[in-house]
Parts: C-alpha cells; structure tokens; sequence
C-alpha cells in the first residue's frame, strides 16, 4: 500500500459535510475531485525544487492552507477561494517544458522522491506526470470558476 494525494474542490459552505463523508482519499476522480495517486511528491519536488518544503502557492501539494481535523500524520488541509486564486495563477504560469526541467532522476533518487520509480523510462514518466499536471491545473482553475477553494490530503 502506498500514499496517495487526492484534491477536492469543495465551496466554502460545503467543507465539513465533504469531510464528513466516505474516506477523502481512495476514490476515483471526478469534475470537482483527482487522485494524483502515488506522482504527489514528484510533481511537488517538480513544480517547487523543494524535497518536503516550499514556499508560495505552488508547494500547496505539502505546505499551506489550514489543517482540518488533528490527524498529524495524514492532515487534511483547507485552502479557501482566495488562496485557491493564487494556486492557480502560479499553476497557469507553470508550462509543461518548465516543469519537466527540473526532472532529474539520479537527483530525485538522491533526494528519496516518493515512490522511487526513477530508473522507469523518462518517456513514460513524463507521459503520466504531465497528465497528472494537466488534470490537476483542470480541477483548480474549475474551482476558481465556481468560488470553490481546495481541500487536500495524503494518506
């Protein structure tokens, strides 16, 4: 079993009860919901050159937002409309050469970026980390659309 990062985009009034329901992480994607599966960390390491840290609207993968709940070591964190705005004006500048230039799998392997998939072919990896990009700059900028901000979780 791994860990897997699921994203929701939920309106502000709707929080709690999307909390409260089936387990956030583990379902399938939908229009307002992805699963970026087991690529988190890699694309968090790709959009920010940050192994665990980072600062700004682009490290939201794993820094940011407020934590919902008291689950230390799975928190689920909240990023209201506002800060979803900036999620995705830092996203939208990010092109898919830009962010595969930072791809380095020795570095990566150094650096332990889960799940250590690193010696896979680079074609293939790129091929399914840019489709997690684009599915994850999808599901933003709908939020943003709708006044929706973003709820995320690793577990």
């Amino acid at each position: 079993m791994g860990m897997y990062c699921e994203i929701l985009a939920v309106a502000p009034q709707d929080v709690e009860r999307a909390l409260s329901g089936p387990d956030v992480s583990g379902r399938a994607s939908t229009a307002n919901r992805i699963s970026l599966e087991k690529s988190w960390h890699g694309l968090h390491y790709l959009l920010t050159g940050n192994v665990w840290e980072g600062d700004g609207p682009l490290a939201f993968l794993l820094a940011g937002g407020e934590q919902l709940g008291d689950d230390e070591e799975s928190p689920v964190r909240w990023f209201p409309p506002e800060e979803t705005r900036d999620i995705h004006q830092a996203l939208s500048s990010v092109s898919d050469d830009e962010l595969w230039t930072r791809f380095d799998p020795a570095q990566m392997e150094e650096q332990q970026i889960y799940p250590g998939v690193w010696d896979e072919p680079e074609s293939d990896l790129k091929e399914e980390y840019l489709m997690y990009f684009h599915q994850l700059k999808e599901l933003v900028a709908a939020a943003v659309q709708n006044g929706h901000g973003l709820v995320v979780s690793i577990g």
